[in-house]
């Protein structure tokens, strides 16, 4: 035979028994363990930590301030190094520029005073016709009335400062025909030893 429950009363349902997990089962001592583990932290722990977190970021700020002025003196020490570069680039420029005066004063030959010297030397009976300056030699070309004014000529050169070596390169002699007076033509080879004093 068949029971049927005609009655529209509901039974009455369970807590127990809630989408198919069982509460009875579940033990209160373990859960309530689980929970203390679970907000214990936030309650002692993190207060604790935060202290400590609190101190590591003061020290962070402190650590990125000093970072940042080290990287502001090291872009400042960027500059300095470009300018001491540049300058040691001017520094060698000028040291060569330096140089081509020196080199240009070395090789200045104003040959004032020695051509003073040889105006100051010169006989009356002797008068030169040419004088040339070729580098480091000169080549007077003259007459006079005797060979003894040729002679000290040379010889008053030989003595000066400014030539360390004089060769008569030729002489000859000739007969002027207004006054029939015999001229001694010459030339004189002279190595300059300095253009000034």
């Amino acid at each position: 035979m068949i029971k049927l429950n005609l009655s529209t009363h509901k039974k009455q349902t369970s807590l127990s028994n809630m989408g198919g997990f069982d509460f009875s089962k579940v033990k209160i001592k373990a859960v309530l363990l689980v929970i203390v583990i679970i907000y214990l932290p936030d309650l002692f722990v993190i207060p604790m930590w935060e202290s400590q977190l609190a101190e590591m970021n003061q020290k962070l700020s402190e650590r990125q301030a000093v970072s940042s002025s080290l990287k502001r003196k090291v872009e400042g020490g960027k500059d300095f190094e470009r300018q001491i570069k540049e300058l040691i680039a001017q520094e060698e420029n000028l040291g060569q520029k330096l140089q081509a005066v020196k080199q240009a004063i070395s090789e200045k030959k104003n040959p004032s005073s020695l051509l003073l010297y040889v105006a100051k030397n010169v006989p009356n009976e002797l008068w030169i016709t040419s004088l040339v300056i070729d580098g480091e030699t000169m080549t007077i070309k003259g007459e006079a009335l005797d060979y003894t004014s040729i002679g000290n000529f040379v010889n008053s050169l030989r003595s000066s400062v400014f030539v360390k070596d004089a060769n008569i390169v030729s002489t000859s002699s000739q007969v002027k025909e207004e006054d029939k007076r015999r001229i001694e033509s010459f030339e004189v080879n002279f190595s300059i030893a300095r253009f000034d004093q």
